[in-house]
């Protein structure tokens, strides 16, 4: 096998499609828990992540990008029996909770959820609970398929509470963001996800409620 990682052809399509499709049917079960309960969000922001022509473009992506990923060579299945349950698994789910960790060092340290929340006129960026439970994993698959690169440029660089504060955040986000392109190439979409949903689950679910 040379140097570089490869995953020849020959999969079942399947094992990519089918994550994807439950994937989707999760956002949908959140769209119509939303439309039941119209109040879970802390803004209109917030909410037109999960309206239906941004989940409809979401899904359209996603079918686009599991084409192109399994024409490559280059990326496992999503649920590639060749992907032991370690990497798709344990890795990152301990990965998530330890940048979840170190999220909330960094706002001990410069409180900037708290400046956030006063710049946009909230009481707390992040939603509550139990709405949280259900949101946030729903989030971190929309910010997988769609924009895990260019996630930290727009909603950290317009923060006002100085430049240290600002690398401090952005550089965070976007070691979550690489750790999700080397989970995607070694173990596959799912792993990506799952080192998010992790992560959101620490940052926004655990931090709220003990501070």
């Amino acid at each position: 096998m040379s140097e570089e990682r490869r995953f020849k052809r020959g999969g079942k399509p399947g094992r990519s499609y089918l994550p994807l499709a439950i994937m989707i049917l999760y956002l949908v079960a959140v769209r119509l828990t939303i439309a039941r309960n119209p109040d879970m969000f802390r803004s209109a922001a917030q909410a037109a992540v999960f309206t239906w022509p941004m989940l409809a473009i979401v899904a359209a992506v996603g079918l686009g990008g599991t084409w192109i990923a399994r024409r490559t060579d280059r990326f496992p299945e999503m649920w590639d029996r060749r992907v032991s349950m370690v990497w798709r698994l344990w890795t990152p789910a301990l990965l998530g909770l330890v940048l979840g960790g170190v999220a909330i060092l960094v706002d001990r340290a410069t409180h900037w959820t708290t400046l956030a929340a006063q710049q946009m006129k909230l009481p707390s960026i992040h939603i509550d609970a139990p709405a949280s439970f259900l949101i946030y994993p729903g989030g971190a698959i929309i910010v997988s398929i769609l924009c895990a690169l260019i996630e930290p440029c727009t909603q950290d660089l317009n923060m006002h509470g100085g430049l240290l504060m600002t690398v401090a955040v952005f550089a965070d986000d976007y070691l979550l963001n690489i750790g999700q392109v080397f989970l995607f190439r070694r173990a596959g979409f799912v792993a990506a996800v799952l080192l998010r949903v992790a992560f959101y689950v620490v940052w926004h679910m655990i931090w709220p409620a003990m501070s």
